[in-house]
């Protein structure tokens, strides 16, 4: 035994095997279904300690974890790890428990990392392990290691061990990891899901057999959203599985009633239809945002801060939407550049993004874009610090490229009403089809873009919408009398909104006389 504990075995201790219980472990090595159900307890809150009797979405789950290439035709053989959308309480957390003690019990020298959002909830799923683990019949365990029982980690004679962090910590970073299970990833904060990926996925690949299990529900088109809809795009070494919330049994129509009748549609949506988008208060259907077809660049510039989804071509018209941050780290400077082919027919082809630019470098970034893109005019926001990048702009450089909508300065105004029909010109041209989207980052923010007032949209708690903002006001342009051809029923379109008139912004856009009118 292993400290005194009776239930677990110690580092060299004996086992006299028997020929017949020789038989039962090797079952249990290659079968994982028959180990679950005969040796693996967990804990109910109705029954207490019970043996749990696997649903058929469960045993399959299983044995997709073990092969990831389980029931795939030969030419789709190709997949390494594992990319879960789940409905809430389906057991998805069971069905990892039993994998990753499988996977310990049954394996040499591999190190297994629970990491979650919340490192309390990471530190809880290891615990539930050890509890099913001390609950094997000692013929079962591996011995446990000097010092291999704490906390935050176990360690078995064999080799294997297993650690349990949040995703925000360095626990395993320069670690050698065969198993990574990351749980319910969808709700760790994009920039640090971002950072981990990009600090600890090269380690894992570079293995021939290490794997990743990521878990989750949907939270909007984020990280776990692009990473499993790649998967069922057969784009990525994932294999994608996905369990409704009807394939346990005893869900019916009565349930859904149920759970609606004493939430809402919207939690219904998120937290058991598998929706990404449970929101109906965000500023763009989720449906389009869902369909959405984004890409990786073609190429970057500027210190590969332009991300550039199509080069530049001779003869075409460009627009830049301009939001400026102040370079201290939190709000973002964004420039978005689309291209305009026609009025309902428009092409979002780059997008700069830093959060670490001064005003005045950020005036320098504006000119040199707009050149790089065939002397693209400018729509920037002038509010707070955008004024100090208009001035630069069109003062300090000289450029005039700027289009200037504001009876008051350069640049245009963002005030409520300039903003809300920004807003819903936006929302016409993605949902008629008119504005394609490319860029991954800016899908994600509209995706966070929602009515907080009534006609007042904006990210939500501790979210950034900059992508978003710089978007408005490059589709803005095509309301403008700047722009040659259009035709919108303004009228219509405010009369629906109620837009009001206000004393900051209640004049048609004017172009200053100092700056040159556009060419077109």
């Amino acid at each position: 035994m292993y400290q005194g504990d009776k239930t677990l075995r110690g580092t060299d201790e004996k086992i006299d095997y028997t020929p017949e219980l020789l038989q039962e472990y090797i079952r249990c090595k290659e079968d994982i279904v028959y180990f679950a159900e005969k040796y693996f307890y967990i804990t109910t809150l109705d029954k207490g300690r019970v043996i749990p009797k696997l649903w058929e979405f469960q045993k399959r789950c299983l044995k997709v974890y073990v092969d990831p290439n389980s029931g795939l035709p030969e030419q789709n053989q190709d997949k390494r790890h594992i990319v879960f959308l789940a409905a809430r309480q389906i057991g998805k957390t069971t069905i990892s428990k039993i994998y990753m003690t499988h996977y310990i019990l049954f394996n040499k020298d591999k190190n297994v990392a629970i990491l979650a959002n919340k490192e309390k909830t990471a530190l809880k799923i290891l615990w539930e392990i050890k509890e099913s683990y001390k609950n094997l019949p000692l013929w079962l365990q591996q011995g446990v290691a000097d010092a291999g029982w704490n906390k935050s980690s176990i360690n078995l004679e064999n080799g294997s061990r297993v650690i349990a962090a949040s995703t925000a910590s360095s626990a395993i970073r320069g670690e050698t990891i065969s198993l990574l299970y990351l749980d319910e990833f969808a709700f760790v904060p994009q920039n640090i899901a971002d950072d981990f990926m990009r600090s600890v996925y090269p380690t894992i690949s570079s293995g021939k057999t290490s794997k990743i299990i990521i878990v989750s529900t949907p939270h909007g088109l984020n990280h776990f959203y692009h990473i499993y809809r790649n998967a069922i795009r057969g784009e990525n070494e994932y294999r994608a599985i996905k369990v409704n919330w009807d394939e346990v049994p005893g869900r019916d129509e009565k349930f859904k009633e149920s759970v609606i009748r004493n939430n809402d549609i919207i939690f219904w949506n998120q937290e058991y239809g598998c929706k990404f988008l449970g929101s109906s208060n965000i500023l763009i259907d989720s449906e389009i945002l869902e369909r959405m077809d984004t890409t990786e660049p073609v190429d970057t510039k500027l210190g590969d801060l332009l991300q550039i989804y199509e080069q530049p071509q001779e003869g075409v018209m460009y627009i830049l939407g301009v939001d400026s941050g102040k370079g201290t780290g939190r709000d973002f400077s964004v420039i978005q550049v689309l291209k305009i082919l026609d009025e309902f027919d428009v092409e979002q082809v780059a997008i700069y993004r830093h959060n670490m630019i001064e005003p005045y470098g950020f005036a320098q970034v504006c000119i040199e874009t707009s050149k790089f893109y065939n002397g693209a005019y400018m729509m920037v926001e002038n509010n707070d610090v955008g004024s100090s990048v208009t001035d630069s702009i069109w003062y300090n450089f000289e450029y005039d490229k700027i289009i200037n909508c504001d009876k008051k300065g350069l640049g245009i105004r963002s005030t409520k009403k300039s903003k809300l029909a920004a807003n819903i010109l936006l929302k016409r041209y993605l949902e008629n089809g008119w504005l394609n989207l490319v860029d991954k980052r800016t899908v994600f923010e509209l995706s966070r873009y929602e009515e907080v007032a009534p006609n007042i949209f904006r990210a939500g708690n501790h979210e950034h919408d900059d992508c978003v903002t710089s978007l408005l006001w490059g589709v803005y342009f095509l309301s403008t009398t700047f722009f040659d051809g259009k035709n919108l029923n303004v009228h219509r379109i405010d009369e629906k909104f109620k837009i009001q008139e206000d004393n900051e912004n209640s004049v048609p856009p004017t172009i200053f006389d100092e700056g040159p009118m556009l060419p077109w």
